[in-house]
């Protein structure tokens, strides 16, 4: 047993396909890692800083750029990233039809929602934020089609480089702007410029390595076919947006920003474990896909082993989440934040439906189930709708908790 144990590691050690996902699986889980930890160190930072209302309002108004950004975005993500792996050499057909496609339709929609915020919100704040936060996230979206190729090509070190490099800067500038004691508007322009700083890095290394964005092509015959694979995609997208972002919408609206504060603190500690899944997902699927063409007995027992390991890691980070939540949010956000604690031991068993939804997302994708897709997602946002209406005014934070756990194992 050890012998051939020992001859599959030597086997697989000298493998050059194994060496290059490996390579890039380490770049991916590293750099998620650093970037992880260090944006969760600025997130405490900032949530001490500004306290549970203010904080709250920030992720008030995220929550509603996510909503419109998710609807700009048609759902062509995960088809292009199906796309660039299987036709590499159509690359720039593809990177230049999603482009102006996802540039076009964010740029209208947020017209429309800024004009909507502007017209239902009398505070100038929220109208700030709204517009510097949504004019970034346009931007970054839609130039987001550079991150997809880089993983296609196994070349994640690339994304790394970037993301972590725009992260530094500005975590740098977040810490100095706390010290300096600015208002929250500041750190709106902030969000904003690391945002572009990060689309400027992904342009620099895609030119050095790939060639100028400006070799990129608009196809209409290629717009036209994605958009019409692509709808239940934006519906399926727009739903999952609602069911992890309406909570804080909901909660803002009905009870404050100080409960949002606190929810989100909860949401933040969760979500801060998804790049385990993010990283697997992105690196190890290309294998998967490509195995494929194979043999599809190979590709279902690569399946089961990824589904597998998803779950397993999931089941780990939310039992220990779940035990540990008070002591966490205590440790981190201080005594201010003591009710995110109390969310978190709930909140925390939305992991295992976050690990193995990752994992879901890749495998539809690739079989094209976009309408089954579209009807579970479409589904659990009504149903996290009605659940919120109905828990929130009774029980706050832990009814929107449980609103979201509901939904997910619905």
């Amino acid at each position: 047993m050890l012998s051939r144990a020992k001859k599959l590691y030597q086997t697989a050690r000298d493998h050059a396909g194994f060496k290059r996902y490996f390579k890039n699986t380490s770049w991916l889980f590293g750099g998620q890692m650093f970037r992880m930890l260090l944006g969760l160190f600025v997130s405490v930072a900032v949530a001490r800083y500004l306290g549970p209302e203010d904080f709250g309002l920030f992720n008030y108004v995220m929550s509603i750029v996510a909503l419109v950004g998710v609807v700009g975005q048609l759902g062509l993500r995960e088809l292009a990233r199906r796309e660039l792996v299987e036709s590499p050499e159509r690359r720039n057909e593809i990177m230049g039809t999603c482009f102006v496609l996802n540039l076009v339709a964010g740029l209208i929609i947020y017209i429309v929602m800024l004009l909507i915020v502007f017209s239902q919100s009398n505070n100038g704040l929220v109208i700030g934020l709204f517009a510097l936060l949504g004019s970034s996230m346009l931007l970054l979206s839609s130039l987001n089609y550079i991150e997809l190729w880089f993983q296609s090509q196994v070349r994640s070190d690339l994304s790394v480089l970037a993301s972590s490099t725009s992260l530094v800067i500005f975590a740098v500038l977040k810490v100095v702007a706390i010290i300096q004691g600015v208002g929250l508007i500041v750190f709106g322009y902030l969000f904003a410029f690391e945002a572009l700083t990060l689309c400027l890095l992904q342009i620099y290394f895609y030119h050095k390595h790939f060639g100028s964005i400006f070799q990129w092509q608009v196809h209409w015959s290629t717009a036209l076919s994605f958009l019409r694979q692509s709808w239940p995609l934006i519906l399926s997208g727009l739903s999952v947006t609602i069911y992890t972002k309406t909570d804080q919408i909901m909660l803002g609206a009905m009870l404050g920003d100080e409960t949002v504060g606190q929810y989100s603190v909860a949401v933040r500690i969760s979500s801060f474990w998804n790049f385990i899944p993010l990283t697997l997902s992105t690196s190890l699927f290309p294998a998967i896909l490509n195995s494929r063409k194979q043999s599809i007995k190979l590709y279902k027992r690569r399946l089961q082993n990824y589904f597998d390991l998803h779950a397993s890691l999931a089941y780990f980070v939310a039992i220990l989440l779940s035990f540990t939540a008070p002591w966490i949010t205590l440790f981190l956000f201080g005594e201010a934040y003591q009710q995110s604690g109390q969310i978190l031991a709930i909140y925390a068993w939305n992991c295992l439906f976050a690990f193995v939804g990752f994992a879901c997302s890749r495998y539809f994708v690739a079989e094209k189930l976009f309408t089954f897709v579209m009807c579970c997602n479409l589904t659990g946002a009504i149903v996290n709708i009605a659940l919120n209406f109905f828990l929130i005014p009774e029980y706050e934070g832990f009814g929107a908790a449980i609103a979201t756990l509901g939904t997910q194992w619905i």
